[in-house]
């Protein structure tokens, strides 16, 4: 069974937001490569200067914190819901990102044995 990946930035702009509103964010005038930016609490050192916005690489949303001595230092969102987004936001993020490719035309195996034929081996 195989699974498709879809990446968009309209997928992933609601769990943005919702990222952002779990980590307390406030909407910051100025943006960060081009789209809106959240300034948040830090999941990892929890402080309330870690920003989150549009990644360089414009395929995704990512989190920097710039404290000294915190980890956290671009994570793309993927890795921060799978992290600290809980289950239930894991799972719908799946959801949005995987589709299935499984298709119910396929055709089982057929047996080898020839009918009529004992498998035991005498006949």
């Amino acid at each position: 069974m195989g699974y498709e990946f879809k990446t968009d930035l309209k997928i992933e702009y609601p769990f943005f937001i919702e990222m952002a509103s779990r980590l307390g964010g406030i909407k910051r005038r100025d943006n960060f490569n081009g789209k809106e930016t959240f300034q948040v609490q830090c999941p990892n050192c929890k402080k309330h200067k870690a920003v989150m916005g549009y990644a360089r690489s414009k395929d995704t949303y990512v989190l920097a914190c710039p404290v000294d001595g915190c980890t956290l230092n671009g994570v793309v969102l993927h890795d921060l819901i799978k992290r600290y987004g809980g289950t239930q936001m894991f799972d719908e993020w799946r959801k949005a990102r995987w589709t299935s490719t499984y298709s119910e035309d396929w055709l089982p195996i057929k047996s080898r044995c020839k009918k009529g034929s004992s498998t035991n081996g005498t006949a």
